[in-house]
């Protein structure tokens, strides 16, 4: 008797569905309102310990953020386009590599955007500081709420969600491993190469931090992904040219 098992592409999919939607109805009040008293911010609790940051990543110790904030997104809109993306592409690498090697592959490209992000902000290389006065005597209040004053950076505290980074790195195996497919987007409505759409996604993230324009930080987690995904690839098809000799 042949049992069909759920792909981890569909498995992927079903979970953040699910995190997104027990979040909408599972909120409680963010560590902003706890500490600053005329805030009433209230958050998926999803979102409140899932998120990535630096500071809660790993001055507090929360290592398991890097994999956690891959499955919480900020809103519908977010969350569709994420799944479309992986429900489009994971599938073509997942039959490549294998459930498992996919698996691990998808989540350390996730954890790669991550940390690049972080590094790029430390670096200077786009802002993440707030420049509303309240934002900022907001964010010296939370520092000393949760005693670090003196010690955290606003950088350090911004929190990132998504699978963004991880699908990114997905796209980037595609462009790989099927450079010459066409695919049409939405928008802008065209169609073109795989390849050529990889260069596409790279020049924006690229531009996006060169220029700090609105959503660096998203977009230094996704450049992070893609860069990771090409290590990976790289390695994927030298390791392929020295077995085969091809």
């Amino acid at each position: 008797m042949n049992q069909r098992h759920i792909s981890v592409t569909a498995s992927l999919i079903i979970i953040n569905i699910a995190v997104f939607v027990i979040g909408l109805a599972v909120q409680k009040p963010s560590l902003l309102a706890l500490s600053i008293p005329w805030s009433d911010t209230q958050d998926s609790v999803f979102h409140i310990f899932g998120a990535y940051s630096w500071f809660t990543c790993f001055m507090e110790g929360e290592l398991w953020r890097l994999i956690s904030y891959q499955f919480v997104h900020a809103n519908l809109g977010h969350i569709i386009f994420n799944m479309w993306a992986l429900y489009f592409f994971g599938p073509a690498i997942e039959e490549i590599m294998g459930g498992r090697r996919f698996l691990a592959y998808y989540l350390t490209c996730g954890v790669a955007g991550a940390l690049f992000s972080s590094l790029l902000a430390s670096m200077g290389l786009y802002t993440t500081l707030p420049t509303n006065p309240q934002t900022i005597a907001a964010v010296n209040e939370l520092a000393q709420y949760v005693g670090y004053d003196g010690f955290v950076t606003p950088w350090q505290m911004i929190p990132m969600v998504g699978a963004s980074a991880a699908i990114y790195g997905v796209m980037v195996a595609v462009a790989f491993m099927y450079p010459d497919v066409r695919i049409s987007l939405l928008f802008p409505p065209v169609t073109l190469k795989m390849r050529t759409f990889a260069m596409w996604i790279i020049g924006i993230a690229s531009g996006t931090i060169l220029f700090n324009l609105s959503n660096a930080g998203g977009e230094a987690g996704h450049l992070g992904g893609i860069i990771m995904g090409a290590i990976i690839m790289l390695a994927w098809k030298l390791h392929d040219k020295l077995k085969y000799g091809q």
